[in-house]
């Protein structure tokens, strides 16, 4: 039997894929600690058709410095809702501008689903959902800084277009390291 080209490609691509497999073996000694904050915020009742900003709505103090690897907020809509999140050690929401931007971690904008508006004036009908996550994850070897005792806080502006009143619950999460 010779050896065609066609035979010899997946031979290639074996010898070539063993080429790439790691020298060492990864082991639980050689991993990094990495710790993980839940930041709970909310606006409280936010009212039907209103806007409800909160600022500080909610916020976490490291108590030692820390480097913030990546943040993931969970978008949770199943209703018509329109969502500004910013996570920040700014006491405000929407102080983050330009090249002055120390301290603003992560900001996400979600709307939930459309409302089919067929003039009823109780129960609703809405087209799709919004279940989903938004992460930045920063690249290898950097990170935010956050100083020990500095809060971070995760700032609302939520218009809430649905048919009923509503606490609306949102939390980030903040992945970090301690910073030596």
């Amino acid at each position: 039997m010779s050896l065609t080209a066609t035979r010899a490609r997946p031979l290639i691509a074996a010898i070539l894929l063993g080429a790439l497999a790691p020298a060492t073996t990864l082991r639980a000694d050689d991993i990094e600690p990495l710790s993980v904050a839940v930041i709970k915020a909310t606006t409280g009742l936010c009212k039907r058709g209103e806007t409800c900003h909160t600022d500080r709505a909610g916020s976490w103090t490291p108590k030692k410095a820390i480097a913030i690897l990546a943040v993931s907020v969970a978008e949770q809509a199943d209703i018509d809702l329109y969502a500004d999140i910013e996570v920040s050690t700014r006491p405000e929401m929407y102080q983050c501008s330009g090249d002055d931007s120390r301290g603003c971690i992560f900001r996400a904008k979600y709307a939930g689903p459309g409302l089919v508006d067929y003039a009823a004036t109780s129960g609703s009908t809405y087209v799709g959902s919004n279940i989903t996550n938004t992460t930045i994850t920063f690249p290898s070897g950097y990170g935010l800084m956050v100083q020990a005792g500095e809060p971070i806080y995760v700032h609302l502006d939520v218009r809430n277009g649905s048919l009923i009143d509503l606490q609306v619950d949102q939390d980030a999460w903040i992945y970090y390291v301690e910073a030596d």
